[in-house]
């Protein structure tokens, strides 16, 4: 399966790649990951551009250094189906989910954005986690 990527990101140590794809027919400069705008619609839209850049700088810093200061930044957030866990990069209730690749070596996956709504770990952010996982780390046949 041939896979296009939005945006990826590769910096000295990490590749971030993001598995919400633009549309064939999308020009990728202004389009945003649907989950990244359902997440900034639950917080004031004064905010939107500041946080964007803030997640930009942590995802950028994150591909540089290949870590970010916890629990600041970032935390352990879910199990994976390989024992590895799941992490959310943080700015306000802004997350960004994902994981290090165990078949792409050097990759950081973004799942995906959510809005924080409380301080557990909803459990559509971990299903929606483990389903790209999935995807994205099975073997090929």
């Amino acid at each position: 399966m041939q896979q296009k990527y939005w945006q990826d990101y590769k910096g000295q140590k990490l590749l971030i790649r993001y598995c919400e794809q633009a549309p064939s027919n999308t020009e990728l400069t202004p389009w945003k990951p649907q989950s990244l705008l359902e997440s900034l619609a639950h917080l004031p839209i004064g905010k939107h551009d500041g946080l964007i850049a803030k997640m930009a700088a942590r995802i950028q810093y994150l591909a540089d250094e290949g870590q970010l200061r916890s629990p600041n930044h970032f935390n352990t957030e879910g199990e994976l189906p390989n024992d590895k866990h799941f992490y959310a990069i943080k700015i306000d209730k802004l997350r960004a989910y994902g994981w290090f690749s165990s078949r792409h070596k050097g990759v950081f996956f973004v799942s995906h954005f959510a809005f924080k709504k409380g301080q557990k770990l909803a459990k559509e952010d971990s299903n929606r986690v483990i389903e790209n996982w999935r995807e994205f780390e099975r073997q090929e046949e």
